[in-house]
């Protein structure tokens, strides 16, 4: 039972351990899903560690074997934005189990049948729908995207 004397934030999960014996919870976990062909889960990790990693703990994952990685990048680099210490991995090698925040860049990505970690909120965008015109456009719905779920979810 918790007593008005003890120190325990308001807006702690029953699902989250304190660590190293503080009652502050972690930063909420997002992911980003995508298929793989455009590197779009990548790009979105790169933009949101940029604007907001002292508030999320950003991942990356991909429902393919490989993530095609060198053009996404050379869009980042355009923009000055760095995907150093972003790793992404195959969302069959995924080790987190629970995230607080799914985010699927595209159809594709939650249509491949694997299994998908324990989400808090499932948010659905289609950020390749126009890739057809390179990645610049993509990079840039994404970074729009970006702006909107940061206005719902960090300034409430």
């Amino acid at each position: 039972m918790i007593d008005a004397k003890d120190n325990v934030s308001l807006n702690a999960r029953a699902d989250e351990t304190p660590m190293h014996g503080d009652t502050v919870p972690s930063k909420p976990v997002v992911l980003f899903l995508c298929d793989g062909k455009h590197g779009a889960s990548l790009m979105a990790a790169a933009v949101m560690v940029n604007k907001a990693s002292s508030f999320f703990d950003v991942h990356c994952a991909h429902t393919s074997s490989t993530m095609h990685t060198a053009q996404a990048s050379k869009a980042l680099i355009q923009f000055q934005l760095s995907t150093s210490g972003i790793t992404p991995s195959p969302l069959a090698e995924l080790r987190l189990t629970y995230v607080d925040y799914l985010v699927a860049m595209n159809p594709a990505a939650v249509q491949s049948g694997l299994p998908l970690p324990d989400y808090g909120k499932f948010v659905p965008w289609d950020v390749t729908e126009h890739s057809e015109a390179g990645l610049t456009p993509v990079l840039r719905t994404i970074n729009q995207n970006i702006n909107y779920f940061l206005s719902l979810y960090l300034f409430r």
